[in-house]
C-alpha cells in the first residue's frame, strides 16, 4: 500500500504567540522536516487569544506519528510555551475550487 499525503489540522492553546511562532518556525520547522512535513500554515483565532491553528501537509500519517513520537519533539514542543496538548484532526482533501 501506497502512503498519501494528508493534511492535518491541529488546535494548539499556547502561553505567547510571539514565543510559540519563535521555536515553530526555527527549531520546530527543522524537527518538522526530519519527519516527513511538506508545510505548515499558522492561523490566530480572531475568538480565542491564545488560540492557533495550524494546517500541515505530511507525507503520510505514519510520519508525523513518527513526529509525535520523538523524544526531542516533546521538548521543542513544551519549549514553544503550549499549555496542553495539541487537538489534531486528519483530512483528505476531495477537491480544490476557486472562488
Amino acid at each position: 500500500m501506497v502512503a498519501e499525503m494528508i493534511s492535518i489540522l491541529a488546535k494548539v492553546s499556547v502561553e505567547n504567540l510571539e514565543k510559540f511562532v519563535g521555536v515553530f518556525s526555527t527549531r520546530g520547522a527543522e524537527m518538522r522536516r526530519q519527519h516527513g512535513s511538506l508545510s505548515a500554515e499558522v492561523f490566530k483565532s480572531m475568538e480565542e487569544e491564545n488560540t492557533v491553528w495550524v494546517l500541515f501537509q505530511w507525507m503520510s500519517k505514519e510520519n508525523f506519528e513518527s513526529f509525535l513520537n520523538d523524544p526531542v519533539v516533546k521538548e521543542t514542543m513544551q519549549s514553544s510555551g503550549i499549555i496542553d496538548q495539541p487537538e489534531f484532526i486528519f483530512l483528505n482533501q476531495i477537491g480544490l475550487f476557486s472562488a
